[in-house]
């Protein structure tokens, strides 16, 4: 079977550069000219590699969402305590998170929730997340009910939305300027108080 023309860009390089310029604007702000700028691609091979706008801000949301998943991976779904679990899943949420300068926050939490109301597959997207994180977060709750680190009358399904919360309070005050010293510290605090 004949193949195609090999691609001549490094896709992770220009998925990179397109993802940043989503974490920055969001999708409703970013045109099709800042993604070729970014890029370095013209609009046509954009439009052929990737296909729209929403197609690439939804495979950049994809990408970011794989490295979410790595990062409970390292963090909630190790051998460490629950609290201490708990701390390091948010301190590594913040180094993603306070990675720029001016700090971002979350790709997904700062810029989906207004995509989501104009196009339906990106709603989709953040549902789908949401309920992801709620399952993976429930089950390390339900792991240590059983080794008996917590309650086994506590919800695990409410507490996990309620962890979850944690982190998207974390990522909205990043965006908005608050320190990762002071986001540390109400991380600690918060998971103290709800553990």
């Amino acid at each position: 079977m004949p193949r195609g023309r090999p691609r001549k860009f490094d896709e992770d390089a220009v998925l990179s550069a397109a993802m940043q310029v989503f974490w920055e604007r969001g999708l409703s702000a970013t045109s099709i000219d800042d993604l070729a700028d970014a890029m370095r691609m013209n609009k046509p091979s954009i439009y052929n590699a990737f296909g729209g706008k929403e197609e690439l801000y939804r495979i950049c949301l994809d990408r970011f969402c794989r490295q979410l998943d790595a990062g409970l991976e390292a963090t909630l779904e190790s051998d460490l305590p629950l609290q201490k679990a708990f701390v390091a899943f948010y301190h590594a949420a913040l180094e993603v998170y306070c990675d720029n300068e001016p700090s971002l926050g979350c790709l997904m939490i700062c810029t989906a929730p207004v995509a989501a109301v104009y196009h339906p597959d990106i709603g989709k997207d953040l549902r789908d997340l949401i309920g992801r994180l709620d399952r993976r977060v429930a089950e390390r709750l339900r792991k240590a009910q059983a080794d008996g680190e917590l309650q086994a009358d506590i919800d695990a399904k409410q507490m996990a939305k309620l962890l979850q919360a944690v982190l998207q309070t974390i990522a909205l005050r990043a965006r908005a300027g608050e320190s990762k010293h002071s986001l540390k510290k109400f991380a600690a605090f918060s998971v103290a108080t709800i553990l």
